[in-house]
């Protein structure tokens, strides 16, 4: 057993028998320590060194491996590639989830139906929803039930511009269901008045969406650039859906062979199979960090207020191209778009109207050098920070445009809605049809359904897989509570500068982690036993969890009145006895919630048992899945047990959300003499 373990839970339970506020922060700062801190200073350091797989120590080698990477076009090609992909992704995902939520803001029969077809979409795991809209889509070579049916000819194995366009539209379908629930939850903020004197002034659909969109602008445009930020790091979905992806022409580099969808966490997990240079892997996930936090330095400069925030994208946005531009290739033709973006925030006190002029006419010969150069070179001439500044000066900026009043017919808005709900339907009827189907047909025949396959799969050990996918949820929640929840009280008090920093740390690297990190941290797990271990990847489905958990926690502590806790440290009770014997009790509703978030993180943990485990002893749900289906070349996909195994893993799912409902509905936010508005 790892010592990792009896030091986390030595520092989880400090608390009982110190009884002080300052020994609440310990078991987080540890978790964060190891599984965030520890893998970013490794990758940084082995980075500069040479460390292959028959070297027991680092020796270093300076900026050699840099040298490497920088001279990689191949994965030049695949920041390009990654730029472009989630750009759109983004964009189709944020826009299509506003226009939902405008249509289904109101609560009715039809908006709840609606809701709930698209809660199934987020409720099961995207590896099982992925895998069926491969083989919808691609099923064996091109012989799918989707080309059956159309009679098209669609390959995501040979054509290059179908895998990227299956790879993009699938993770937009993953995307909206949770991006509808926030923005709704964005359009709960907006007064009811404002809707009656819309609806006395006769406001059209576009005037009615546009005034809601600048009611909830503040909130919707932070958002959209965190959602660019993420998708950078997109892999479960683009791995499972078309892999690579076919091999770009000019993809065949010495280094780092490209295809349509060989996107940075895709390359990242290619070399780190391949790998025997530990040190030129670590430069290549060094400079991928470095990509990510450049987009999510945009997301957190979004954040501003005017003119702090014009200047931070506008600096930011220069230096985005002076850095990716010497990276990935530099365009002279977008000087002048640099040396711009640099003077003008010089002007902005004292001449606003012109400042905001001369932006927009640099965006304008921003976006024409970015058509011309992609008109000439192709992928090759994607020019990766135009992805970033056009949008984020845009949005930052927010300009006001002129537009005409109109109206949609009723029945084709609800023809829209349906267009964009039905998928969700098609795909788990057709995950279930599977299950019934015999020997791997794509197209069962009706006459042919079995219930073999049901059979099959429990004697290969899918019970196994399931339990411990539930072992890896209860040490996830078991770190959450240990960890989670006094640290939440802690910053809910007044925040002192540990209490910022760590907290800074949890909300940044829930934005900064992905595969360049996952790749560290299995060697830093690997000199702590904590590799091939479930509580290892609990911890990491832990640290996605905290942000979350210290918002939702930290924001009711915060709301119980300040009374409660001075009556009850009169009568005796320590810190750690008022959160124990009151807060807890009275947070109870959004711990159920807390542990139905963890379960659903845990069922869809797909990367990080990847790359963690290679017992097959220790395989949870996820990776029993992906070895039915595999690759997207696979010559030994089994559909049939695919859709058996994925009916028969939902289930927990679904049990415990029930179970949880009560948590969630409990009495308890309404005792305790405690009342909310």
């Amino acid at each position: 057993m790892s010592v990792v373990i009896p030091i986390f839970f030595t520092l989880g339970l400090l608390p009982l028998i110190v009884r002080r506020k300052w020994s609440m922060g310990l078991s987080v700062t540890f978790i964060l320590a190891i599984a965030t801190i520890a893998p970013t200073v490794w990758a940084l350091y082995v980075s500069l060194t040479e460390f292959g797989i028959f070297q027991t120590e680092p020796v270093f080698s300076g900026l050699k491996n840099y040298e490497i990477v920088l001279r990689d076009s191949g994965f030049k090609l695949s920041l390009k590639l990654t730029a472009l992909w989630s750009t759109l992704k983004s964009a189709i995902e944020v826009s299509i989830s506003f226009l939902i939520a405008l249509r289904l803001r109101k609560a009715t029969r039809y908006s709840k139906s609606a809701l709930l077809l698209l809660g199934i979409g987020w409720f099961i795991p995207s590896f099982i929803t992925v895998s069926g809209w491969r083989v919808f889509v691609q099923g064996y070579g091109g012989y799918s039930l989707l080309n059956t049916l159309l009679g098209t000819s669609i390959d995501v194995t040979l054509n290059p511009l179908h895998a990227f366009l299956s790879s993009l539209l699938v993770s937009v379908w993953l995307s909206i269901p949770l991006s509808t629930m926030i923005i709704l939850g964005m359009l709960g903020r907006v007064s009811k008045e404002l809707d009656d004197v819309m609806k006395i002034d006769g406001a059209g659909d576009l005037t009615t969406a546009s005034i809601l969109f600048g009611e909830i602008r503040y909130l919707l445009i932070p958002y959209f650039l965190f959602q660019l930020a993420r998708s950078m790091k997109e892999f479960t979905s683009v791995f499972l859906m078309t892999g690579n992806g076919p091999l770009l022409p000019e993809g065949f580099t010495p280094h780092t062979l490209t295809g349509s969808t060989s996107f940075l966490g895709i390359v990242l997990f290619r070399k780190f199979n391949t790998a025997k240079d530990y040190g030129l892997l670590s430069a290549y996930a060094v400079f991928v960090g470095v990509f990510a936090l450049i987009w999510i330095l945009g997301a957190l400069f979004s954040r501003g207020e005017v003119p702090k925030r014009h200047r931070r994208v506008l600096y930011l946005s220069s230096a985005a191209h002076i850095l990716l531009g010497l990276f990935a290739g530099w365009n002279w033709l977008v000087f002048p778009v640099v040396a711009g973006y640099s003077i003008l925030p010089l002007i902005i006190p004292r001449f606003r109207k012109p400042f905001r002029r001369l932006v927009g006419v640099l965006l304008i010969y921003e976006v024409v050098i970015f058509i011309l150069s992609v008109a000439q070179n192709g992928i090759s001439g994607v020019i990766p920070a135009t992805l970033l500044s056009v949008p984020m000066i845009l949005l930052s900026i927010r300009y006001r445009f002129p537009h005409f009043d109109f109206s949609i017919p009723g029945w084709l808005k609800r023809a829209l809605l349906i267009v964009c709900l039905v998928p969700t339907a098609v795909i788990v009827i057709y995950i279930l049809f599977l299950s019934f189907a015999s020997d791997s047909d794509i197209v069962p025949s009706i006459s042919e359904l079995t219930l073999a396959n049901y059979g099959k799969v429990i004697s290969d050990g899918l019970p196994g897989n399931i339990f411990n996918t539930l072992k890896i949820a209860f040490w996830a929640f078991v770190i959450v509570l240990l960890a989670g929840v006094p640290f939440s009280y802690l910053f809910s008090l007044k925040r002192n500068i540990f209490v910022r920093i760590v907290a800074s740390v949890i909300l940044f690297g829930s934005l900064y982690n992905g595969m360049h990190t996952l790749l560290p941290m299995y060697f830093v797990f690997d000199k702590l036993a904590l590799v091939n271990s479930l509580f290892g990847v609990g911890m990491v489905v832990c640290i996605q969890a905290m942000p979350l958990t210290i918002l939702l926690l930290g924001g009711f502590f915060s709301s119980v009145p300040r009374e409660l806790r001075e009556v009850s440290l009169l009568e005796g009770l320590s810190e750690t006895g008022y959160l124990l014997r009151v807060l807890i009790p009275l947070s109870m509703p959004i711990i159920g919630g807390l542990l139905m978030y963890t379960l659903v993180s845990a069922f869809n943990s797909f990367s990080m048992p990847l790359i963690l485990l290679n017992s097959q002893e220790l395989m949870p749900f996820s990776l029993k899945i992906y070895s039915y289906v595999g690759e997207v070349r696979s010559f030994y996909t089994s559909w049939n047990l695919f859709g058996a195994a994925s009916v028969i893993g939902v289930i927990p799912l679904l049990l415990f959300f029930r179970s949880s409902l009560k948590l969630i509905y409990s009495s308890n936010l309404r005792d305790q003499g405690i009342e909310y508005d």
